[in-house]
């Protein structure tokens, strides 16, 4: 065993294979801290009645599209070829749209169109921490030639709604 050890070794360095360092040292190792988690962090789905009650059924032989709502001709056309690889016959595929006609809001195409889940149902998740001392603090760069894109990025996922502020 350690003879085709030490020839995996020797076969690695032939080819120009060598570690440097250490991936991380041990002083900045990170160590979990034993706590309990309070009431108030624990998640809890609280799903009242049948969401799925108003939910239309399929219709096995849909009628033919009709744009409605986010759902457009454009989109719709954009879904097929994405989607039309042969894995759906084509009536499945129609049976598909007409699911997404009718569940139009149900699909974001956009970030504005994003919505959450529903709080009654699921409410926000607060991630708990312990007071520390951070090990690191790096600033991210943004390359120059990219900050105009990531800040319009950045602003399009806040109206949105995606990104919200954090202490």
């Amino acid at each position: 065993m350690s003879n085709n050890l030490s020839s995996y070794i020797n076969a690695l360095k032939r080819k120009g294979v060598q570690v440097k360092k250490k991936y991380k040292p041990v002083a900045l190792k990170t160590k979990p801290v034993a706590s309990s988690v309070s009431e108030d962090f624990r998640i809890e789905q609280k799903i009242i009645g049948d969401p799925l009650a108003d939910m239309p059924p399929l219709t096995p032989n849909p009628p033919p599209f009709v744009p409605t709502g986010r759902f457009t001709d454009k989109r719709r056309k954009q879904f097929l070829a994405n989607h039309d690889k042969g894995f759906l016959t084509a009536a499945k595929l129609d049976v598909l749209t007409d699911l997404m006609v009718k569940q139009n809001k149900a699909f974001a195409w956009e970030d504005s169109e994003c919505g959450s889940l529903h709080t009654d149902f699921f409410p926000p998740v607060v991630i708990p921490t312990i007071p520390h001392i951070p090990w690191t603090k790096h600033n991210r760069l943004i390359p120059p030639g990219l900050e105009a894109e990531v800040c319009q990025i950045i602003r399009s996922k806040i109206k949105a709604g995606i990104y919200e502020p954090s202490n």
